[in-house]
């Protein structure tokens, strides 16, 4: 990097990491709200696209420490017919996988004083690129990782997340529920022993407060409520027998409800989707969980499995190729316009009929799989959720988001308690504002980082006041 190049970004980046400085020691909001407005769109962005293009692993730790983090998860088994196979306790037999992640600590001279800090595991969106994670500072999103990170003062860890970074021989389990907590859950363990084994971290002091918050937009939405569940389910092996608490969850604009709202936006036959892609990726990713009861060229148009000079789907979802531009070729095969794919046109017209309409959907093995990976299904929070959706977003309708509070409200009422405060929903934006899924992230992350920032100094303050005679 050149000095000047060097001055710049230093003098970009000083603006968001010392911005807390200014005024009392808490900060503000990452980015403007109806609350307060510290900083402007354009400074923001600026500090992330000089960090992306000029940084990565340039940046100083004087401005955010960060290191590579692998672990080992769990991979569920399933058998032929898309059943757990079991263990003699009666539990899920796993296989173990390697993979990896990033973590970002804010810089020490933030940290002095300011006491133990929170994990914050941020579970990334949708990506079909093996390599756009965060372990070698692909994609966009470590880039608020690491802005949250300097500017908050906690720890923010990215996990790579199954068939990705360090697994990236197998391929992306995409909204497979389990396989996307336990690669969350499972590398909690991992960036906690940063604090000791890492010779910034350690040397600088930093502490642990025990604390885990989970946070994600999208897919990572998704994995973040997933997560969630699977650590209130085994409060015993998450919480107390590990020595760490879940705090909170921020699970924005996930697919939440696939039984439901997924399924039956697939089945309109008029409605066009944005980011047509996501429902192969779906197809082909529960494919390699479940097995043969998920063939994909039984359920995918001919069209698309068909090999032509320019491939098929299959090869455009590997892994190498960006989502953006698998649309592209998508609607390009299908012969309609980039903005006009309808996901139906996406499957065999023999196989909706077969697996998703009913009545033949309610017998099928389709259903089991799809309901098994509705993330509000079965559980009963008791830490606090916070949803955030756009009521625009086409690719993943705010009814995911209301179907997944209503059954977690009614679940949370069932169990004796008042989901009054437990749950929350914070609109990105109003009716016809015109804010898609892809305009959401860039509000709903943000958003998100506030939410853990004062939930956490909130209970902080609280166990202050409760000590204090």
């Amino acid at each position: 990097m050149s000095k000047l190049r060097a001055l710049f970004l230093h003098l970009a980046l000083g603006l968001l990491v010392l911005q807390p400085a200014w005024g009392a020691g808490k900060p503000n909001h990452l980015l403007p709200t109806r609350r307060s407005d510290p900083i402007s769109w354009g400074t923001f962005l600026s500090c992330l696209e000089t960090m992306e293009h000029w940084t990565g692993p340039g940046i100083p730790d004087w401005m955010v420490h960060s290191t590579v983090y692998s672990y080992t998860a769990r991979k569920p088994l399933y058998d032929d017919m898309a059943h757990p196979l079991l263990d003699d306790a009666g539990e899920q037999r796993t296989m173990a996988v390697h993979q990896s992640g990033r973590v970002f600590f804010p810089p020490s001279w933030r940290q002095r004083g300011k006491g133990p800090m929170p994990i914050v595991m941020y579970c990334h969106g949708t990506n079909l690129l093996k390599d756009a994670v965060a372990s070698s500072y692909g994609g966009h999103e470590w880039m608020f990782a690491a802005a949250a990170a300097a500017y908050y003062g906690f720890a923010v860890a990215l996990p790579d997340m199954p068939g990705m970074g360090g697994d990236s021989a197998s391929y992306h389990p995409f909204c497979h529920a389990r396989s996307l907590a336990f690669a969350v859950v499972d590398g909690i363990p991992a960036v906690r022993d940063l604090f000791a084994t890492d010779p910034y971290v350690a040397g600088g002091g930093y502490a642990w407060d025990g604390r885990v918050f989970i946070m994600g937009y999208s897919e990572g939405g998704f994995a973040s409520l997933a997560a969630a569940r699977e650590m209130e389910r085994h409060p015993e092996a998450y919480q107390s027998g590990k020595g760490f608490m879940l705090a909170g969850t921020a699970a924005m604009a996930g697919p939440f409800d696939i039984s439901g709202t997924t399924r039956l936006q697939i089945l309109r036959p008029a409605d066009p989707f944005d980011h047509p892609f996501f429902i192969p990726y779906v197809l082909l990713g529960y494919g390699a969980v479940y097995g043969r009861v998920m063939d994909p060229l039984e359920e995918l148009a001919p069209a698309l499995t068909e090999s032509r000079e320019d491939g098929n789907i299959l090869e455009w979802s590997n892994g190498s190729t960006d989502g953006i531009v698998v649309d592209t070729l998508i609607a390009r095969r299908l012969g309609v316009p980039r903005d006009g794919v309808v996901l139906r046109a996406l499957l065999r017209p023999e196989w909706v009929v077969r697996e998703l309409e009913e009545p033949a959907y309610l017998t099928s093995p389709l259903r089991w799989i799809l309901e098994e990976n509705d993330v509000a299904r079965g559980w009963a929070p008791t830490r606090p959720i916070l949803f955030a959706q756009g009521p625009d977003d086409r690719d993943v309708p705010l009814a995911n988001t209301l179907t997944a509070m209503g059954m977690l409200e009614t679940a949370v009422r069932a169990d004796g308690r008042d989901p009054q405060g437990l749950l929350s929903y914070e609109p990105l934006d109003l009716p016809g504002g015109r804010t898609n899924h892809i305009k959401g992230a860039l509000l709903a992350i943000p958003l998100a980082f506030d939410w853990v920032y004062s939930q956490w100094r909130g209970m902080a303050e609280g166990a202050q006041a409760a000590a204090t005679p």
